[in-house]
C-alpha cells in the first residue's frame, strides 16, 4: 500500500515538474485567450481609436498615426504608447490582434509565475493555480484581456510592468543580473525600455517604479550591500517617461478643470470601497502573511510578498487622483496582491507542514476553473453571435434607408464579456459619443440602441 502511495506521488511529481506539462499548461492558457480574443468585437472606445484624433480620418500610414497620437498627447492624455498600439491593431485585421494579445495574456502568466516561484523547482500545477486565480477573480476580466482597447492599456501594461520589475526581484535575492556593474550596454538598453514603460501606464508603471525603489531599499539597508548606478538608472529614466505621461498638456487640462482637495478626498474614498471587488484577494494574502510567519518562511520571500503588497495597495491608490475609476482599473491592484500569495504559496509548497493544504488549495482552484472558464467562453460566443445578428440588421436598415437605424442594446451574464460594463449605444441618444463613432464606423445615419436583453 504504502509503495503504491509513493509510486502516485513520485508520477505527480515527475509530471509536475517536467518541462512538457508545464509547456502543455502554457499552450492550453494560449488556445483559451485565443478564442476569447477571436470572439470578441469591438466595442465603444475602439470604433472611436480607428480614426485619427488629428482629423477624424482612419489610421492608414505612420504618418497619420504620429499626427493622431501628438494630438492626443495634447488635448487628452499621454498615455499615447498604449493608445498608439490600440491604433494600430484596430486597423489590422482581428486575428493580428488576436494573436499578439493572447500571447502577451500568456508572457504575463509566465512572468507572474516566475516570480512567484523564486529558486523553487517547477510547478505546472501552480501555474494552473495562478491562472485559475487570475480568471475566476479579476474584475472584469472581458474588458482587461479580450476588449482591444482595454487589453492595450491594462493587460499589457501588465506585461511592461512586469518584466521591468523582474531585475530587480533577481537583484534582491542575490541572482545574477544586468544591474551589477560590468553591464553598461544592457543597462542602457534597459534604461530606454524603462523609458517606454515609464509612459505607459499611470497605474502600473507608477507601481513598478515604486517597488523597483522599495527593493533597492531593502538591498541597501537591509542587506547592507551597496547598490551600483547602473540599477539606479533605469528608474531615473523610468520616472522621467512617467512624468512626461502625466503632465502632458492634456492631462494637465483636465486635471486643472475639475480638481479640488474635496474631490480628491471624495475619488479616494471612491476608490477604497472599490477594493471589495477583490476581498477574497485581499483576506488571502492576509491570512497567507500570518500562516507564513507562523511557519517562519524565508524572510526574504516575505520581504518580497511585502514589496507586492505595497505595489498593488499604490496602483489602485493612484486612481484617487483620476477622473473616473471603472472596475477594470482595479486589475494592475488584483494581479500585484495575487503575485504576493502566489509568492507565499510557493514558499508554503516547500514546506512539509503546510505542502498538503496548499495542494488543496491549488486543486480548489482548478476545480473551480472547470466551472467558471466555460461558463465565461459561452457567454463570450451568445454575445459574439448578438453582435453578428447586430450587424445583419444595420446593414438591412442602411439598405433601406432607416433614419435612425435601431439596434438592440447587448447585455452579458459574466464578467468575461467585454461588453460587460460598457455602454454599447445610447437608447435615448444619436448624438451620445458610442453612437456616432459606431455610425460613422458603419457609414449609417444616425443609431439609437433599443432595450433587448441577450438571450
Amino acid at each position: 500500500m504504502k509503495n503504491n502511495e509513493r509510486e502516485k506521488k513520485s508520477l505527480f511529481l515527475r509530471a509536475d515538474r517536467s518541462v512538457w506539462v508545464f509547456a502543455l499548461v502554457l499552450l492550453c492558457v494560449f488556445c483559451v485567450m485565443l478564442c476569447g480574443n477571436l470572439l470578441t468585437d469591438k466595442f465603444a472606445d475602439d470604433f472611436a481609436y480607428v480614426f485619427s484624433f488629428a482629423d477624424g480620418t482612419p489610421i492608414r500610414s505612420l504618418s497619420g498615426l504620429l499626427s493622431s497620437m501628438r494630438e492626443h498627447y495634447r488635448t487628452v492624455n499621454g498615455r499615447v504608447i498604449a493608445h498608439a498600439f490600440v491604433q494600430v491593431f484596430e486597423n489590422l485585421p482581428k486575428g493580428v490582434f488576436a494573436a499578439v494579445n493572447a500571447g502577451m495574456f500568456t508572457l504575463s502568466l509566465a512572468l507572474g509565475y516566475t516570480l512567484c516561484i523564486g529558486r523553487s523547482k517547477r510547478s505546472s500545477f501552480a501555474l494552473l493555480g495562478l491562472f485559475a486565480a487570475v480568471w475566476i477573480y479579476m474584475p472584469a476580466f472581458g474588458q482587461v484581456n479580450f476588449w482591444l482597447d482595454g487589453a492595450c492599456n491594462y493587460l499589457w501594461a501588465q506585461v511592461f510592468a512586469l518584466l521591468f520589475l523582474l531585475p530587480y526581484v533577481h537583484f534582491f535575492e542575490k541572482r545574477p543580473v544586468f544591474l551589477e556593474k560590468g553591464h553598461t550596454f544592457k543597462t542602457i538598453l534597459f534604461a530606454l525600455y524603462a523609458l517606454v514603460m515609464g509612459a505607459y501606464s499611470e497605474n502600473l508603471s507608477g507601481a513598478a517604479l515604486f517597488m523597483a525603489i522599495l527593493f533597492l531599499l531593502l538591498v541597501r539597508f537591509d542587506q547592507k550591500r551597496n547598490v551600483p548606478f547602473t540599477a539606479a538608472l533605469p528608474i531615473l529614466v523610468g520616472i522621467c517617461g512617467y512624468a512626461a505621461m502625466v503632465f502632458s498638456p492634456g492631462e494637465l487640462q483636465s486635471k486643472n478643470a475639475g480638481f479640488s482637495p474635496l474631490r480628491l478626498l471624495y475619488q479616494a474614498e471612491k476608490v477604497v470601497d472599490r477594493f471589495h471587488v477583490i476581498w477574497v484577494v485581499i483576506a488571502a494574502l492576509v491570512i497567507l502573511f500570518f500562516i507564513s510567519a507562523a511557519l517562519h518562511v524565508e524572510r526574504k520571500r516575505m520581504l518580497l510578498a511585502g514589496v507586492l503588497t505595497c505595489g498593488g495597495i499604490g496602483a489602485g491608490l493612484i486612481f484617487a487622483l483620476a477622473r473616473f475609476y471603472p472596475y477594470r482599473s482595479l486589475a494592475g491592484t488584483m494581479l500585484l496582491l495575487t503575485l504576493a500569495c502566489g509568492v507565499l504559496l510557493c514558499a508554503l509548497l516547500e514546506t512539509k507542514k503546510s505542502r498538503q493544504a496548499v495542494l488543496c488549495l491549488l486543486t480548489l482552484l482548478t476545480l473551480s476553473l472547470c466551472y467558471h472558464c466555460p461558463r465565461g467562453m459561452k457567454d463570450i460566443y451568445l454575445v459574439h453571435t448578438a453582435v453578428a445578428e447586430n450587424r445583419e440588421l444595420l446593414t438591412q436598415q442602411k439598405a433601406d434607408g432607416a433614419s435612425p437605424v435601431v439596434l438592440p442594446v447587448l447585455t452579458a451574464e459574466t464578467k468575461y464579456s467585454a461588453v460587460d460594463g460598457l455602454i454599447y449605444l445610447s437608447t435615448s441618444n444619436t448624438e451620445y459619443w458610442s453612437n456616432l463613432y459606431m455610425a460613422k464606423y458603419y457609414g449609417t445615419g444616425p443609431i439609437l440602441g433599443t432595450e433587448m436583453k441577450t438571450k
